[in-house]
C-alpha cells in the first residue's frame, strides 16, 4: 500500500509538473516611463471639421527598468495631419511612432488608441507592439491625460494645442 501510494503521489507531483509549464507566462514589464504629451493643431481645431497639421512630442521623462537600465528617457516626435473638429478629435485611430531614446536607439511602433471623458478629463489609452529596434516585439500601453482642455476656444479662433502627463509600459512575455 505504501508503493502505491508513493507512485500515486509521484504521479500527482509530475501532473502539476506538467500543468505549470503548460501555464501561460506573466508578462514581464521591461520599462516603466512617466512624461508630458504635446500635441499642436495648425490652424486650431473648431467646432467645424477642417483638416489640420498635427505635430507634438512624446517625452519621457523618467525610464525605470531592472532589465534595462540604460534605458532613462525618450522623445518621440509626430506629424502628420488629419480632419479634425473639437467634436471629434478625440475618437482615436492610429498610427506608427519612433521613440528616440537616450542612448542614443530607437524603437518604432505601430499603435492604436481610444480616449473616454472621466470626469470632465480626456484619457487616452494607446496600445501596440515595438516593430523594429530596442525593445522589438515588446508590447507598449501609453495613458495620456489631458486635464483643464480649454474648450471654449473651439467657438473662437481654435483649440490650437493640448498638454498632458502620461504614463508608459513596455511589456514582453
Amino acid at each position: 500500500m505504501k508503493s502505491i501510494s508513493a507512485g500515486l503521489s509521484a504521479l500527482v507531483l509530475v501532473g502539476a509538473a506538467v500543468v505549470a509549464v503548460a501555464s501561460p507566462a506573466a508578462a514581464l514589464t521591461l520599462v516603466n516611463c512617466v512624461g508630458t504629451t504635446t500635441v499642436a493643431f495648425s490652424p486650431g481645431i473648431t467646432n467645424t471639421s477642417q483638416t489640420v497639421a498635427v505635430s507634438g512630442s512624446d517625452e519621457a521623462t523618467t525610464c525605470l527598468s531592472l532589465t534595462h537600465p540604460g534605458l532613462t528617457s525618450f522623445s518621440g516626435p509626430f506629424s502628420g495631419t488629419a480632419t479634425q473638429s473639437c467634436t471629434t478629435f478625440f475618437g482615436g485611430g492610429s498610427g506608427t511612432e519612433t521613440l528616440h531614446w537616450n542612448d542614443s536607439t530607437t524603437s518604432t511602433w505601430n499603435y492604436t488608441n481610444s480616449f473616454s471623458n472621466i470626469n470632465g478629463t480626456k484619457v487616452g489609452t494607446s496600445t501596440g507592439t515595438i516593430s523594429t529596434g530596442t525593445l522589438a516585439g515588446a508590447s507598449v500601453t501609453q495613458t495620456i491625460t489631458f486635464a483643464n482642455l480649454d474648450l471654449t476656444a473651439c467657438t473662437t479662433t481654435g483649440l490650437t494645442e493640448l498638454n498632458g502627463t502620461d504614463t508608459w509600459t513596455f511589456t514582453a512575455l
